[in-house]
C-alpha cells in the first residue's frame, strides 16, 4: 500500500520526493481575507496548508521537496517573501503545539495532585467505621482513580498525537523549497 502512496510522486535525482504545488499566481497562496497586509503578514491558504500536511504525511519518513509552479513569472523579492511566509506560518504552527502540549502537561500534574488528594482523603476516612464515612471514603476513592486516570491517559494517549504533529511540522519547517515558472 505504501509503495502505491509513494509511486503517485516524482522524485528528484537524489531520489527525494517532490510535492508539486501548482498554481496561476503568487498571490493564490495565500488568504485574501486580508489583502491590505503584506506577505509576509498574511496566512498562508488554509488549502495549501492543508495540501502540505497531508502529503507530507502521507510519504512518511521519506525525504522530501516542495516544488511550487507557476503559470505566470514569479519574481525574485516573492520568492524570498514565500519562503519566509512559508517558514513563520509552520513555525507558528510548530509553536501552538507546543503550547498545547505544555497545556497537557500542566492538566495532567493538576489531575494527578487531585486524584492523589482525592486517594489520600478516602484512605484517611477509611478508618472510621461509620456507614456515611465508609460511603464517601469509597467515593472519595473511584474519584480519585478517575482523576489519576484521566492524567495518565492524557500523557499516554493524548500526547502522541501532538508529539507526531510536532514532528511534521518541523520536518516541513526545514524542508527544501525550489520554484519554477511553468513553460
Amino acid at each position: 500500500m505504501k509503495k502505491d502512496i509513494l509511486d503517485r510522486y516524482d522524485r528528484t535525482i537524489e531520489n527525494k520526493i517532490i510535492i508539486k504545488v501548482s498554481t496561476h499566481k503568487f498571490e493564490n497562496l495565500f488568504d485574501n481575507f486580508d489583502m491590505s497586509s503584506s506577505f509576509l503578514k498574511k496566512d498562508l491558504s488554509q488549502q495549501l496548508v492543508d495540501y502540505i500536511i497531508e502529503s507530507v504525511s502521507e510519504i512518511s519518513n521519506e525525504k522530501f521537496i516542495i516544488k511550487f509552479y507557476f503559470k505566470e513569472k514569479i519574481e525574485q523579492e516573492n520568492i524570498l517573501h514565500l519562503e519566509k511566509s512559508f517558514d513563520s506560518y509552520f513555525n507558528y504552527l510548530e509553536e501552538l503545539e507546543k503550547k498545547k502540549m505544555r497545556e497537557q502537561i500542566k492538566n495532567s500534574f493538576i489531575f494527578m495532585i487531585i486524584g492523589a488528594f482525592f486517594i489520600t482523603l478516602s484512605i484517611l476516612l477509611e478508618v472510621n467505621q461509620q456507614l456515611t464515612y465508609r460511603i464517601i471514603s469509597e467515593g472519595l476513592m473511584v474519584a480519585g482513580w478517575v482523576s489519576m486516570w484521566e492524567a495518565m491517559a492524557t500523557i499516554l494517549i493524548k500526547w502522541l498525537p501532538l508529539s507526531k504533529k510536532l514532528k511534521l511540522f518541523k520536518k516541513i519547517t526545514n524542508s527544501k523549497i525550489e520554484f519554477e515558472n511553468e513553460k
